[in-house]
């Protein structure tokens, strides 16, 4: 019998990664709190950050949903002449605005109150809810004036926006009267409008602003940063619902423009502008130019163009002809108009006294292949003469009598071919020909106005210069506190001498009879010049510029008055077409200013 071995039992071995499952249970204890921890000192680090070091984020967040900055508009500077009457003014003028998103966000609202409010008729709650504005786009768009299928559809492209204008420029009165009926959505910004209440005669001076209230011609363009002033600011808050709260907060004052006195008359420049037209439609002329300017002080009290435009109508703003000051822009040849200064010229030289002597026979010169001509064969002039006679001759004569650089060089010295003290934007220095052209060709035309271009502005500064007593005065356009200190440019013996000489012209026997004024003696000159050809070779046969420069009273002068008219069709002699519009002008602004007669009134013969 064969003994079965007997397998024993193999002993279990212990697992290597068990472990006692309290050990387990701590660990997993530990882990899960730390954890917890961690995100706990996170979030505490996470809100540190947020709520100290960068505190200011969640704020401006905050505030971007609720605030808004908006612009508070600056009224512009008054301008005034210089009685303190307004020229140009700033309205207030309101803008009509609507917030679509607002508006269908609470109009939402009503429709779901209204709703619930149909089935609970009597829910306090709901009815405190219900919004108590106007929701009728139909009414809104009656009362700013639109289609109303034009306002709902401008509403349904856009309800995201939250700017949309209604009405542009209405008074605050209109305004006003919109925003008391509540409509959902809606409000009013305040800005203002320019204003001209004398539009045609200042507006060359003036100028105009655009839409945007910036200056863009004349003084609101020269002086746009003075009149401007500066913009305030203010907080617009919304709540919640991103209605905006009525109350704004004021974060920047407003710093309204500062107010310019010029120193125009507005009376004066009424009368000068009336002339002006009257004289350009009589003569079918292409422009007509005048200034008047107070030969004591250099203030300009009048200064005008015809045509002119209308700066408050905007969409007429197309002749760009019209818009310029032609007073200061454009230069011309002033022609025998500076024949005074010449004369002055002459008489400072030494040379010469009023009753020298000057051979004008046969009547014409020749000078080179040019020849200089009079109307007549006056034979011999006294200087007097010349200008009472207007000769070409005469003073050509007389200024190639002197070193060639003598006549320029004085029509510079009081003026000539530099701006004047206006620095009128746009403003011409004119032309004087520099030393290298000044021969005997060129200066005997500058003698009698050629070959020298002015501008209006230059030749009323000279004429005042004679009849202030030789003393030259800075020309302004700005009201003068105090007496301005001139320059003396000429002796005055000189001067008193040029102005008795200038008054022989208005006297019979003159070239300006029709410049006289009853009861003040009045002094000045004409002239009659041919303009340039429009291919620059040689002058015109058919076209003219007629001026007149004078002064009045002689006995004490007052004022100085330039006339220029443009191509006059028909008569285009100065005398006949410049000298008129001076005495006009002249006459009613020496009433207007109370200046004494200074020779007796013409009285009808008693037979």
């Amino acid at each position: 019998m064969v003994d079965k071995k007997v397998k024993n039992p193999r002993k279990k071995q212990p697992s290597i990664t068990e472990k006692p499952s309290l050990a387990v249970d701590m660990w997993r204890f530990y882990l899960m709190w730390g954890v917890v921890l961690l995100c706990f000192v996170v979030l505490v680090g996470r809100a540190f950050y947020v709520q100290v070091v960068n505190k200011d984020f969640l704020q401006n967040k905050a505030n971007a949903k609720i605030l808004r900055t908006e612009k508070l508009k600056a009224m512009r500077g008054v301008i005034s002449d210089r009685h303190g009457v307004p020229l140009a003014i700033s309205t207030p003028i309101m803008k009509v605005v609507i917030d679509p998103q607002n508006y269908f966000e609470e109009k939402a609202k009503f429709e779901k109150i209204t709703a619930e409010l149909l089935k609970t008729p009597n829910s306090y709650k709901l009815k405190h809810q219900l919004p108590k504005t106007n929701f009728n786009l139909d009414e809104l768009a009656s009362a700013v004036g639109m289609d109303a299928a034009d306002l709902k559809k401008k509403m349904h492209d856009h309800p995201r926006s939250r700017y949309l204008v209604l009405q542009k420029e209405i008074p605050p009165q209109q305004a006003d009267v919109i925003t008391k009926r509540n409509f959902q959505g809606v409000y009013t910004e305040k800005n203002y409008k320019r204003y001209y209440p004398q539009p045609q005669p200042n507006a060359q001076i003036i100028g105009l602003t655009n839409s945007e209230g910036k200056g863009i011609e004349g003084l609101e363009m020269q002086m746009n940063e003075q009149l401007s002033g500066v913009d305030g600011e203010q907080t617009i808050v919304r709540d919640k619902d991103g209605n905006r709260i009525k109350v704004p907060e004021i974060i920047k004052e407003v710093e309204a423009g500062q107010n310019l006195t010029l120193s125009i008359d507005s009376r004066l420049q009424y009368i000068l502008y009336r002339e002006l037209t009257a004289a350009g439609v009589a003569n079918t002329a292409r422009s007509a130019t005048a200034i008047a300017v107070d030969v004591k002080t250099g203030e300009i009290l009048a200064l005008g163009s015809w045509p002119s435009y209308n700066p408050n109508d905007k969409d007429g703003l197309k002749n760009k002809d019209a818009m310029r000051n032609r007073g200061a822009i454009d230069m011309f040849e002033p022609g025998s108009t500076m024949k005074p200064l010449t004369i002055a010229m002459a008489l400072e030289s030494g040379k010469y006294t009023p009753n020298s002597l000057i051979n004008t026979s046969p009547g014409s010169m020749r000078i080179g292949n040019h020849t200089i001509r009079d109307t007549h064969n006056y034979g011999a002039l006294t200087l007097t003469g010349v200008i009472v006679k207007s000769s070409n001759v005469g003073s050509a004569k007389i200024a190639l009598s002197l070193p060639y650089s003598t006549l320029p060089t004085f029509y510079k010295r009081i003026g000539f071919g530099q701006r004047s003290a206006v620095k009128f934007p746009g403003e011409s220095a004119g032309l004087v020909l520099p030393p290298s052209k000044w021969n005997i060709s060129e200066v005997a035309t500058m003698a009698y106005g050629y070959g020298i271009n002015a501008t209006v502005l230059q030749m009323a500064q000279s004429y005042a210069m004679l009849a202030n007593h030789g003393v030259k005065m800075p020309l302004s356009l700005y009201k003068l506190e105090e007496q301005p200190k001139g320059e003396q440019m000429i002796s005055a013996k000189t001067a008193d001498e040029v102005l008795l000489m200038m008054e022989k012209v208005t006297m019979p026997g003159g070239t300006a009879r029709q410049a006289n004024i009853p009861g003040y003696r009045v002094g000045g000159k004409t002239g009659t010049a041919h303009k340039l050809r429009a291919d620059r070779k040689g002058y015109s046969t058919t076209e003219y510029r007629a001026l007149f420069a004078g002064v009045a009273p002689v006995s004490d002068p007052r004022l100085a008055i330039i006339v220029v008219v443009e191509n006059p069709r028909g008569q285009y002699y100065g005398g006949l077409v410049a000298a008129p519009v001076f005495a006009k002008i002249m006459q009613e602004s020496l009433r207007l200013l109370d200046v004494p007669l200074d020779k007796p009134l013409d009285t009808p013969k008693i037979k």
